[in-house]
């Protein structure tokens, strides 16, 4: 009887008989649910490789979504679930990515791919409007959104608490650090994208509490899922905190404070429970900011703002020539001073040395480095002249000494800096053979010698050279994603950072598209946020509506001072939290 039952329906699905919210709906609903709580674990080796594309696992859940989606379109006979006319914008932004692309001054597969993942994440958007219909949904989806967050969280905290857990490298290079103090990574890329993802799905988890404070529940029950909740709260704002994204910690109260005045100004007494609900929040935040601060001393050293490449700064003073017969120990004095941020310590983990490499005269092989303990603590401004005793190496020859300071396992001082000194070597031969051993810290085996990437230009650089270009082309920019990959051209370094953006949401879609091709994502950002703003001040919204604002604020905010949409996890997280705003305005809208 039973295989009977599954033999019709499955007669029905194909022959487009059986009901539309079961199937067609549920399938795609369920890989949505997949897509949003696997969004923090992209695996970084691709699924499949076919020619330029990669799949990941990430992008195989976009897809499938997207394709059952189409799916149920086609069944429901083009019944499509419109956003707000302003979404129309985005027809012609989504041109304009092409024609920037297209047309860019080099890169242009580059620009490409970065612009198909950006209409991938519009469709996103547009495929679970057609996914979310019933009344549920939409909250559904931002529950396995917060789940994936929560679950990354969790990791990154026991990795900055414990140890870094090999297995992580299956979804990212490298944990994030800054100094010798690990950052809340997770599974994210970097810190800096687990702090806008948590700080959007934040909300969620503040509004699941409110949620269960206001439902009628025998206490034996409510106050201890009060407690967990309550307790899930302040873990996670505490992890927002450990990624040690300045920008972020001053997102989450600018965010809850924003909504506080919209909710609470002129609004109904209900309104305005939600509002002191947020401003709870946002006290909370700043109490755990200045809490951490006072705690650790490195936590306030990040959290009061400036470039972490000024922490590695050091003056050496070392002799510009040193001329030694082969074999021979020679002592050199050399004089540092500490112009950074950070006291210098020789001892304990991580140590903060002198050190040199002896290179061949081009500077391209490298046959040893040499490390010299400080004698004490090295405090910022202090100075401390050293004696280094140096062996010269067997093979007579002109050599280059490249003096720096080092933190043992993060960095070269050089590398932050792109300072240290040099000392010109001249080995002559010496009086006969020598039987001792050669020490090994001088030994001869050549490798190639690696060079100093160039330190991460501040924001105020890095906007001016947006800015430059955009001057430059203005009306269709260079292409997006390409300014990470050009603007070290300007500094005149080589060796740049090429993973760092504009660090600036706004400014990087122009620098890309130029004012035509970014002018309608204006106008839709500009409509979408006007919308987010008059539809709070409205006296009958739910927290669930404040919610889901609260994420594109967030988006909106940080996004002055980084940029996230072309990574999948805040990419899509983006564009994922655009249907849900929609989608709970609609089954508002319905149920009232």
């Amino acid at each position: 009887m039973k295989l009977d039952t599954g033999f019709r329906k499955f007669q029905q699905i194909f022959s487009g008989h059986y009901p539309y919210s079961s199937m067609l709906i549920r399938v795609p609903f369920i890989l949505l649910m997949a897509l949003a709580v696997s969004l923090p674990f992209e695996l970084i080796a691709p699924l499949w490789t076919i020619g330029p594309l990669s799949i990941t696992n990430v992008e195989l859940a976009l897809f499938l979504t997207l394709a059952f989606a189409a799916a149920s379109l086609l069944q429901s006979r083009g019944k499509w679930a419109w956003p707000d006319r302003y979404w129309l914008w985005l027809l012609p932004f989504g041109g304009g990515l092409l024609l920037s692309a297209l047309l860019a001054p080099q890169l242009q597969a580059n620009a490409l791919k970065a612009s198909l993942r950006l209409i991938f994440g519009i469709l996103l958007a547009l495929a679970a409007l057609q996914i979310m219909r019933r009344p549920g949904d939409g909250r559904a989806v931002s529950v396995a959104l917060l789940a994936g967050g929560l679950a990354a969280a969790l990791i990154g905290w026991w990795e900055i608490s414990q140890s870094e857990l090999a297995w992580m490298s299956l979804f990212r290079t490298h944990i994030t650090r800054v100094g010798s103090i690990l950052r809340l990574t997770g599974a994210f890329d970097y810190a800096n994208q687990a702090a806008i993802f948590m700080e959007a799905t934040l909300p969620f988890l503040v509004t699941i509490t409110w949620s269960v404070s206001a439902q009628s529940i025998p206490p034996r029950f409510k106050i201890p899922l009060l407690a967990l909740l309550f307790s899930l709260t302040l873990f996670y704002l505490q992890a927002i905190i450990l990624t040690l994204s300045r920008a972020g910690a001053a997102t989450v109260i600018v965010v809850c404070l924003v909504l506080t005045i919209l909710l609470a100004v002129r609004q109904t007494a209900a309104n305005r429970k939600m509002a002191a609900w947020w401003l709870g929040v946002a006290m909370v935040t700043a109490v755990l900011i200045v809490a951490n601060a006072l705690l650790s001393a490195q936590i306030r050293l990040r959290l009061q703002g400036g470039n972490v490449d000024d922490w590695y700064r050091a003056q050496i003073i070392a002799p510009p020539t040193l001329e030694m017969v082969a074999g021979a120990t020679v002592d050199a004095a050399v004089v540092v001073t500490n112009e950074g941020a950070l006291a210098w310590r020789s001892q304990g983990e991580n140590p903060i040395s002198l050190g040199a490499r002896l290179l061949n005269e081009e500077g391209t092989q490298a046959y040893s480095e040499l490390r010299w303990p400080f004698p004490g603590s090295v405090n910022p401004q202090e100075t401390v002249h050293m004696i280094a005793p140096l062996t010269a190496p067997l093979t007579p020859g002109i050599y280059e000494l490249r003096w720096d300071v080092v933190h043992e396992n993060v960095t070269w001082f050089g590398s932050k800096s792109g300072l240290y000194a040099t000392s010109l070597v001249t080995v002559l031969p010496g009086a006969g053979p020598i039987d001792r051993p050669q020490p090994e810290t001088f030994g001869m085996s050549e490798q190639a010698a690696w060079d100093y990437v160039g330190p991460v230009p501040g924001r105020a650089t890095l906007w001016s050279l947006a800015l430059q270009m955009i001057g430059e082309r203005p009306l269709l920019g260079i292409g997006m994603d390409n300014f990470r990959l050009t603007y070290g051209e300007r500094l005149g370094n080589p060796n740049y950072d090429n993973t760092v953006h504009t660090n600036n949401f706004y400014l990087e879609i122009i620098v890309a598209m130029g004012i035509i091709g970014a002018f309608p994502f204006i106008v839709w950002a500009g409509a979408l946020l006007l919308d987010v703003l008059r539809t709070l001040r409205r006296p009958d919204q739910t927290m669930w509506s404040a919610a889901f604002a609260a994420g594109l604020l967030t988006f909106f905010i940080h996004g002055f001072f980084d940029f996230f949409l072309l990574f999948n996890a805040t990419g899509l997280l983006f564009w994922l939290l655009t249907a849900l705003w929609v989608n709970e305005k609609k089954n508002h809208a319905h149920r009232i």
